[in-house]
Parts: structure tokens; C-alpha cells; sequence
């Protein structure tokens, strides 16, 4: 989180520079306007499925829709207030996004995947870089921004299994979360942190069509069902039952299934490259067994990304008549 704030400050420092009202003449509060519109994105994920090089550059082979609606209130000269709701899909899998060099091969052998639908309700301030202290007619035709803001989100993490049916993760307790000597159950609902950039066109009078992308910073590293450690399998068994287990290790689906893993995992570890599990199944060494690892180490929350476009109709303001005596 100490990153989160940190980049939270530099944002938000930026903006207060922006912001800032060096010119001498006044803006007239009858110039604000409020604008509504739709909003066309591509979602996108980083975790410990599809970990990515870094935070500004996201794999994009799960790219995934998202749909929005959205008003803003021009509230100063290059300030404005906005509100957004939107539904989208973010998803990720250890098979498909990795291959099969050193670093990769142990997702390989993971084995582990997802899919998300993620609705998220997010409040934030857009700084113009050029201003307007005219009616919305005489805005620039365009402009650079950024903004910054809060999200609270709703999210369930499900995964295909080995059935084909798609099942919800949290109640599975994967990781033994909220059972005997797991870890703590996460929540569907958490708070991100929203910071993006972006760039809007005058369309037409009341008009305006822009492209941005947002990152949102998150404060859980549970959107994926993966963030820790391999729990005990004989005690999940008990507690959730024999798909728990099997959405929990799915190593050796890999092994049986992909020819390449099994020849890997037996180069790696010698022999077949197995062992036995807690229950004394299979499975490719080192995973499915208590206490290995099964998340990442290094404790990184996940994020998401919405990269996209923003189409504003700005609401004509009521004309104000002179009174007359």
C-alpha cells in the first residue's frame, strides 16, 4: 500500500498544480454545467495470473469488455466532478498467458485460473490541462487531463471446473480462508483507488467524445482466488468437500492433460516429476502440499485496468430571463 499512497500523493499533488488558479480574473458560477454519457471499455488485470512486467503495461491476450454511465459537473475553469457506474470483466489464466521458459513454467504447473465480473461505482476530480471560463459553447476543442478519485467495487472470482461449470471461489475456501488455520475470508466488496489519464474532443456543441485509461489501485490481492498459500487438503476436504480440493491444486489436471508439463515436471524434479498430496493423490512437486506456496510471495495487490471511451452530452442551461418592473 506504501506504493498506492505514494503514487496517490505525486497524483494528487499534480492535480492541486493544475488546479490552481493563477489568473486574476473571476470565473462566473453561471458558466458550470453538468454533462451525462456512456462509456465503451476494455478491462484489463494484473495478479498473480497474469503478473505482467508492470503496472503500466498489463497482458492483453484476457482483455475484456466493460459498459458505463457516467455525469460531470464542471465546477471551475479546468475542475470538474464526475460520477461513474460500470460493469465489466476481467480474467486470467496460468496456462494461457505463460510458456514455458524458467520463470514461466511453474505457472505452467499451477495451473490455476479465473474470470471476474466486477461492477464498481467511482467518484473522482478530472483536471483539465487547458481551461475554459466561458459558457460550454466557447470550451477549447480539446484537452488533456487526469483525475483521481475513489472506487467501491463488488467482485467474485469463478473458475471452470473440471466439469466445465463455472463456480464461485470464495465460498470453496481454496486457500482454507476462514477455516481452521487458514487464513482470513476476503470480502466482495472493496475500496480502489482510481488515478488515469486521458483526452477529450469538442464533438459538436453539446458534445464531447474522449479516450482514457484508469488504473485502480486495490487493497485486496483476492480478485483472482489466489494470494497465498496451499492449505491442508485433508481438512478442506471435511470442511468444503472434494470440488474445493480440486479448485484448490490443479496440478495434475496439467500434467495429465499437456504433455510438455509432465516432460518439464520430470526434468525439473526427476522421475515422474510427482508426489503424493496431503490425501495421497498426486500432483507436480511442491504443489497442493500445506503450507507451499501458491500465491505471490511478495504480497502485491491486484489491480485492474479500463481503457476506453467516454461519450458526454452537456445538458443545456436554463435560460435566465430579465425581470422587469
Amino acid at each position: 500500500m506504501k506504493r498506492y499512497y505514494s503514487i496517490a500523493l505525486i497524483v494528487g499533488g499534480l492535480l492541486l498544480a493544475f488546479s490552481y488558479d493563477s489568473n486574476g480574473q473571476k470565473f462566473n458560477p453561471q458558466n458550470r454545467y453538468f454533462s451525462i454519457g456512456g462509456c465503451l471499455n476494455a478491462m484489463n488485470y494484473i495478479g498473480d495470473l497474469d503478473p505482467g512486467p508492470s503496472f503500466l503495461s498489463p497482458g492483453i491476450k484476457f482483455t475484456r469488455y466493460n459498459f458505463g454511465v457516467t455525469g460531470l459537473y464542471r465546477l471551475k475553469p479546468r475542475v470538474s466532478v464526475r460520477g461513474t457506474i460500470s460493469w465489466g470483466r476481467i480474467a486470467g489464466s496460468d496456462d494461457k498467458n505463460s510458456n514455458y521458459a524458467d520463470k514461466n513454467v511453474n505457472r505452467k504447473f499451477r495451473n490455476l485460473s479465473f474470470r471476474n465480473d466486477i461492477i464498481e461505482v467511482k467518484a473522482d476530480v478530472v483536471i483539465d490541462l487547458f481551461e475554459n471560463r466561458g459558457k460550454y459553447p466557447k470550451r477549447v476543442d480539446y484537452t488533456p487531463y487526469m483525475f483521481v478519485g475513489i472506487a467501491y467495487f463488488h467482485h467474485n472470482p469463478k473458475a471452470q471446473a473440471p466439469d466445465g461449470s463455472w463456480v464461485s471461489l470464495k465460498e470453496l475456501s481454496t486457500e482454507g480462508q476462514g477455516l481452521d488455520g487458514g487464513s482470513k475470508p476476503y470480502s466482495l466488496h472493496q475500496i480502489a483507488l482510481p488515478i488515469g489519464v486521458g483526452f477529450r474532443y469538442k464533438l459538436a456543441k453539446h458534445l464531447d467524445l474522449a479516450f482514457e485509461i484508469g488504473w485502480r489501485f486495490t487493497t485486496t490481492d483476492y480478485i483472482d482466488d489466489v494470494g497465498g498459500n496451499y492449505y491442508d487438503k485433508a481438512k478442506l476436504l471435511a470442511a468444503k468437500g472434494e470440488l474445493a480440493v480440486a479448485m484448490s491444486d490443479r496440478s495434475y489436471e496439467a500434467y495429465q492433460n499437456n504433455a510438455t508439463v509432465a516432460e518439464k515436471a520430470a526434468e525439473i524434479y526427476g522421475g515422474t516429476g510427482l508426489w503424493a498430496d496431503d490425501l495421497g493423490n498426486p500432483a507436480i512437486q511442491t504443489y497442493g502440499r500445506n503450507g507451499e506456496q501458491r500465491g505471490d510471495k511478495k504480497g502485491r495487490k491486484d489491480l485492474y485496468i479500463i481503457t476506453g471511451f467516454h461519450l458526454t452530452y452537456i445538458i443545456p442551461a436554463k435560460v435566465i430571463c430579465p425581470k422587469f418592473r
